[in-house]
C-alpha cells in the first residue's frame, strides 16, 4: 500500500515537472503570437478609423488615426 502511494506521488511530481517544462518552452511562441495579434488589432482599428473620416475633413482625421495607430503599436511593444 505504501509503495503504491509513493509511486503515485512520484508519478504526479514527474507529470508536474514535465508540464512546467513544456510550458516554459512554449511561452516565447505565445508571447510572439500575442504581440502579432495586438499589432493586427491596431492595424484593423486604424483602417476602421480611416473609413469613418469625412472627405471634407480628411487630413486632420487621417492624421489622428495614424497617431492612434502609432500609440497602439507602441503599447503592443511594451507588453
Amino acid at each position: 500500500m505504501r509503495l503504491r502511494a509513493i509511486g503515485l506521488v512520484v508519478a504526479m511530481a514527474a507529470a508536474m515537472v514535465t508540464t512546467a517544462a513544456d510550458a516554459a518552452m512554449k511561452s516565447p511562441w505565445r508571447v510572439a503570437e500575442s504581440a502579432n495579434a495586438c499589432l493586427v488589432n491596431c492595424a484593423s482599428q486604424a483602417e476602421a478609423c480611416k473609413r469613418v473620416c469625412p472627405s471634407s475633413y480628411s487630413g486632420p482625421c487621417l492624421s489622428s488615426c495614424d497617431n492612434q495607430a502609432q500609440f497602439c503599436q507602441q503599447s503592443c511593444q511594451r507588453k
